[in-house]
């Protein structure tokens, strides 16, 4: 998204707010709370603009966290909220379930430390072949040759691919590109191509994944604490929809078993990797049933509703997007505001889903 384009969506969402739609929508689109998706917090030194998008700072966590609790929201674990979607007769409370994804170590020393504070209980969806250390986060790879490197070479497909990326622009679209065809590569394939770019550039993927991620023992210690659960995102953070059956049955299935075995409890809850349609369906919610598991998450934009207890396992969540931590983004969110102009958006016969540039969908390595 081009600084251009991100001013306007941010004239958007404060436009959109500042009419009052929010507040009118609410009684109709806000449902009974939502879930919240996350994937780092980060200090602005210390994350890549590329990504921003997947980012947002410690203030402005601590100010969602105080914004929700000063407005009377329940927090509930997945849990929670599994029992609650079994039930009846809802309450009426107002709820918000705090879920973050890939296993970031930040979740350690960012995010526990505010939640242990305010006593309120979130949900991390581990990677299992990142925590053990056994395969290579492509992005931070590419983060990392983004910010040295002016320009980035590959094969792909037989053929090589060159991108020139001494400019920020040029890193930009160097990463648009190079981003979404990892994120629908299978496992195999990105691991020859992160094999490739660690020779040719001298990166340290066994570095870089100490550096970002969890270890057991913060894992551990989170989980002692009773405020953290932690469910399944997967092996290699694969695309499930694009895999043949037997291999998105086994992406699912072994990274229960590996997080299990880390864990020492029952795993029960999953978030498909990406989360977007292409990479969640029917198929994928099956083998979740099948598997065990109480829910399952997408990256699809809406909140929750007493007739999601019919699709526990394609649940909706609202992912927080970096790039909008400073408009009226959570509000916008949480009252269904932005869910309901998307699906206003995209059933325009004049204009085609790719044209709704408010930040709701996820981006290629979102998820």
């Amino acid at each position: 998204m081009t600084g251009l384009k991100r001013d306007l969506v941010r004239y958007a969402l404060w436009s959109v707010w500042a009419s009052g739609a929010p507040r009118l929508m609410a009684s109709r689109y806000a449902g009974e709370g939502g879930i919240l998706a996350f994937h780092r917090v980060q200090r602005r030194s210390t994350h890549s603009p590329i990504t921003q998008s997947l980012s947002i700072t410690p203030e402005s966590f601590r100010q969602v966290i105080e914004t929700l609790v000063r407005q009377d929201y329940t927090f509930l674990s997945m849990s929670e909220l599994a029992a609650r979607l079994q039930e009846r007769n809802w309450t009426g409370e107002r709820f918000v379930c705090l879920t973050f994804d890939d296993g970031f170590s930040d979740t350690y020393t960012e995010v526990f430390p505010v939640c242990r504070e305010f006593n309120i209980p979130m949900t991390i969806y581990l990677v299992a072949a990142y925590i053990k250390r056994a395969f290579p986060v492509w992005l931070l790879c590419l983060e990392a040759l983004l910010s040295r490197s002016d320009d980035i070479c590959f094969t792909w497909e037989e053929r090589e691919l060159r991108f020139v990326t001494r400019t920020d622009r040029q890193k930009s679209r160097a990463y648009g590109i190079i981003a979404p065809l990892l994120a629908a590569a299978d496992p195999k394939t990105v691991l020859q191509v992160c094999t490739e770019l660690e020779f040719r550039y001298g990166v340290d993927f066994a570095a870089l994944s100490d550096e970002h991620l969890l270890t057991p023992a913060m894992i551990t210690e989170m989980q002692a604490s009773g405020l953290v659960e932690f469910g399944a995102h997967s092996v290699h953070h694969a695309c499930l929809g694009r895999l043949d059956e037997a291999s998105a049955f086994r992406e699912i299935a072994q990274s229960k078993m590996e997080c299990e075995a880390l864990l020492g409890v029952p795993v029960r809850h999953f978030a498909y990797p990406y989360g977007d349609r292409l990479s969640a369906g029917e198929r994928e919610a099956d083998i979740c049933r099948i598997l065990g598991f109480q829910t399952a998450v997408t990256t699809e934009c809406n909140t929750i509703f007493p007739t999601d207890r019919e699709r526990p396992f394609l649940l909706p969540r609202l992912t927080y997007n970096g790039w909008f931590q400073d408009t009226p983004l959570l509000e916008l969110l949480l009252s269904g505001t932005l869910p309901a102009l998307r699906r206003m958006l995209q059933a325009s016969p004049k204009l085609p889903a790719q044209s709704a540039s408010l930040p709701l969908s996820p981006s290629a390595e979102q998820g």
